[in-house]
């Protein structure tokens, strides 16, 4: 009985949690209106399948992933919005073992009302966590998907990139995960050539996205903009180096020199310049404990407060980079008392 009413209240939960998000894909679709972001997609869809230049404007995201903006602009309209809205919802609700906490993750509903596009940052994370043996190509194979947003890949793969030199070093050949990994890279630029060419990697890095203040969630490199040092100074870069450089070497040695996944990719959070306030979905993998759950859902109540009261506020969403903050802490934490544990027992 208690099961049962266990499990009638966390449909209820659900449903109610979902209500949001069903109606807004209700009211786009009926009125015709869409994220602006979502149109600037199709936008650059319509020209993978019609043939036209897809680089240039705002256009800035590789060839493979522009190809999926053209499948999507090929539906009709209604069902592309729906689905292109809906997919990351649902996706990370599956992720977070169908839980109805994901769906007041503040980042998650902000990914969804921009109609943008993290989903695979998410999904490459949940699975290359999910299949950390190196032994296994299936683990390298996820890593590659999170080329689909390069921004979102480039700490993931430092640290595996780590993991398989040290493998190498000891076993004395190469891991099958990087091996998984650099043919999921071979597959994707092929993918790519098919419609932009061999040389389509030099024409997408040839037309770089500028930096946006509002989307900024990394606290060091959005405090650094706000003071006034920003790209290109030179300043910037070395501040945001050395504190990055700091940042992650003190973690380790407060770490008894641990410096597990989790804990590096929320530490990237805090200093990754690409990284953007929809872009924190790309945690939603790690964010797998009772506390780890409490510590994002405080940590979402401002983010919350700016998209229903200050939405237009460039300023107010700094509050985007309190939640990296509070994750970050609770895994160094939560990880330091596994360290001592180690080490103790």
């Amino acid at each position: 009985m208690k099961l049962n009413r266990r499990r009638s209240l966390q449909f209820l939960l659900t449903l109610l949690a979902f209500t949001p998000y069903l109606l807004y894909v209700w009211y786009v679709i009926t009125t015709s209106t869409a994220p602006i972001d979502y149109d600037t997609f199709m936008e650059i869809g319509r020209r993978v399948v019609t043939g036209a230049p897809v680089y240039g404007g705002n256009s800035y995201y590789p060839m493979p992933y522009a190809m999926v903006f053209g499948l999507f602009s090929l539906l009709p309209r209604p069902l592309s919005l729906g689905l292109w809205l809906l997919i990351p919802v649902v996706l990370a609700w599956l992720i977070s073992g169908r839980k109805a906490w994901v769906l007041l993750f503040a980042p998650l509903f902000g990914n969804f009302l921009g109609g943008q596009s993290a989903v695979f940052g998410m999904l490459g994370v949940w699975g290359y966590r999910r299949q950390p043996d190196l032994e296994r190509y299936s683990g390298g194979l996820w890593l590659a998907l999170l080329a689909f947003k390069p921004q979102l890949a480039v700490f993931p793969t430092l640290y595996a990139c780590w993991q398989w030199w040290t493998y190498l070093r000891g076993e004395h050949k190469i891991p099958k995960q990087a091996l998984g990994w650099a043919a999921g890279g071979v597959v994707y630029y092929l993918v790519g050539v098919l419609l932009g060419g061999f040389g389509w990697v030099f024409d997408w890095l040839g037309n770089p996205r500028p930096e946006s203040l509002r989307a900024q969630a990394g606290i060091l490199p959005r405090s650094l903009i706000e003071l006034g040092v920003q790209p290109p100074q030179p300043l910037f870069w070395i501040i945001l180096a050395v504190g990055g450089v700091a940042l992650f070497v003190g973690a380790w040695l407060w770490n008894r020199r641990r410096m597990p996944f989790d804990l590096w990719l929320k530490l990237s959070a805090l200093v990754n310049p690409l990284m953007h306030d929809y872009d924190l979905i790309q945690l939603i993998p790690l964010i797998d404990t009772p506390l780890r759950r409490k510590a994002a859902l405080l940590a979402s109540i401002p983010l919350w407060l700016v998209i229903l009261f200050a939405y237009q506020n460039d300023a107010a969403w700094y509050a985007v980079t309190f939640i990296p903050l509070v994750l970050a802490g609770v895994a160094l934490i939560e990880s330091r008392r596994i360290s001592r544990a180690v080490k103790d027992g």
